[in-house]
């Protein structure tokens, strides 16, 4: 009986989506998830929020402007990942990662963070 193939890695993974991506935007993600692929689509989800950090710091330049979309990317990836079973994902996995993302979650509770500072 042949031996199972090693599971899919998140970076085996991400590798795949990102081959057809323009260079520029492919070199921008692999840049901001660097060491965060161990920890998984909670770490994509903290690479895509330091990238929106990074990009609402900028003075609006074309890099800016990629980074922002290397934040968007990372984020969908995330979603994707914990969805996708040849990870292990399933859609009620990408429904948590949701929650805990979303308005309600990491992303509102640094919107509203802000608003409270202003």
């Amino acid at each position: 009986m042949p031996a199972e193939p090693d599971p899919l890695t998140l970076e085996e993974w991400l590798d795949g989506r990102l081959e057809s991506a323009p260079v520029e935007l492919a070199e921008a993600v692999w840049s901001l998830v660097g060491g965060r692929l161990a920890e998984g689509e909670d770490g994509l989800v903290r690479a895509a929020l330091e990238a929106l950090d990074i990009a609402a710091e900028g003075a609006a330049t074309r890099s800016d402007a990629v980074t922002l979309l290397a934040a968007d990317a990372i984020l969908t990836y995330a979603l994707e990942a914990a969805a996708d079973p040849a990870l292990g994902g399933s859609a009620k996995r990408a429904r948590r990662l949701a929650e805990r993302v979303g308005p309600g979650g990491l992303i509102g509770e640094r919107f509203n963070e802000e608003e409270r500072t202003e």
